[in-house]
């Protein structure tokens, strides 16, 4: 084994978390990073240009939710060894903070901060209303495009800033070719019609800006944080919530999935779209409990008094084709299925039928 393998070898084995100190209550209280990035400039500069990197040279097909759950999945696992991290973007990053940790070792929190920094920074790059705005930005930004790449991605960021109303001034600014305070001193910038109508600097760059009521913020949240939003609002944010089982689903948490399921039932009874996105879940792994929450899902629908009938028959249809694409088979049929099992059922402990069934398969094994 040469040097380089017994390295990476070592390096594999190792946890960030072997990197990181001891919080005390004085860090602990740290909200964000937020104007303190030069402090932690050499963690966020190897972060950012390692999706860069690997958005130009590895894969143009990662999207900002690609990096959002890679960012997620290392916050929630710096305890296990590299190893642990399969997914390339994931081990690029892991890979990339060994070295400015072992030299400039963090604190546990500091480590999460700056993690959600990025995390934040990404959010902030949503308005864009690109799968991947962010790891476009971050590529352009370190300078990884190529000249006439680099034209075609501002020419494209120009004519979606002018539909959104934003100035050429605060364009150069979210391209970095303007410096933040700059950008403030634009006169227009909070008026009337503009992009930032009614807002202050404080509402845009705010330490504690969170997702309360918003979908801004949410990946930020901590678990129970995100568990107690969607439990309140899912209903108004059924995309977030679909994103938040199936990611439940990918760890294998399905007790949580259980959970969320019967508390949002508590407070949202007979809410048909949550039953399907819990039945499409346990399709593979439980498909007789996946076929009960569609059957749910389709009595919820039948039952509603708010929705109209022709509302009805649309989502009666789509429940009842999800069921056929999943199953081979209608609700329908898996209700008259479960009739004739409980009939069955209760046929065989009479006593005769059973003789019968038994004389009859005899007979029928003679043929033969």
């Amino acid at each position: 084994m040469n040097p380089d393998e017994n390295n990476e070898f070592v390096e594999d084995n190792l946890s960030l978390s072997e990197f990181l100190v001891p919080d005390t209550p004085e860090i602990k209280e740290i909200k964000s990073i937020y104007n303190k990035e030069y402090e932690y400039s050499e963690y966020l500069s190897e972060i950012e240009f390692s999706i860069a990197d690997y958005y130009y040279n590895a894969n143009r097909k990662v999207t900002d939710k690609d990096v959002i759950r890679a960012l997620k999945n290392i916050k929630e696992n710096r305890d296990k060894p590299i190893s642990f991290f399969e997914k390339p973007i994931e081990k690029e990053i892991v890979k990339s903070l060994v070295e400015p940790l072992e030299e400039s070792p963090l604190y546990d929190h500091e480590f999460t901060l700056v993690l959600d920094y990025v995390l934040w920074s990404i959010d902030n790059r949503s308005w864009l209303e690109d799968k991947q705005a962010y790891v476009k930005w971050i590529t352009y930004v370190l300078d990884f495009f190529s000249e006439a790449e680099e034209k075609k991605y501002e020419s494209k960021f120009k004519k979606f800033a002018r539909k959104m109303g934003i100035s050429g001034a605060q364009v150069d600014m979210l391209l970095m070719k303007k410096e933040a305070e700059d950008f403030f001193e634009d006169e227009n910038l909070f008026e009337e019609g503009s992009f930032f109508e009614g807002l202050s600097p404080e509402d845009i760059l705010g330490e504690d800006r969170k997702a309360d009521d918003l979908e801004t913020g949410f990946f930020l949240m901590t678990e129970d944080e995100k568990f107690d939003f969607l439990l309140d609002k899912g209903s108004d944010y059924m995309e977030l919530m679909q994103d938040y089982l199936l990611d439940l689903m990918g760890k294998g948490d399905f007790d949580k999935i259980q959970e969320f399921y019967t508390k949002f039932n508590e407070k949202h009874s007979n809410f048909s779209p949550l039953q399907v996105m819990v039945g499409t879940i346990y399709a593979e792994k439980d498909p007789a409990l996946a076929k009960s929450y569609f059957k749910e899902a389709l009595r919820s629908v039948q039952e509603s008094k708010e929705l109209p009938e022709e509302l009805k028959e649309g989502l009666r249809n789509h429940i009842e084709y999800l069921t056929t694409l999943l199953f081979e088979e209608s609700p329908e049929e898996v209700e008259e299925k479960a009739a004739e099992s409980k009939k069955g059922k209760k046929t065989c402990k009479s006593g005769k039928s059973s003789k019968g069934a038994s004389k009859k398969k005899s007979e029928s094994d003679k043929e033969f």
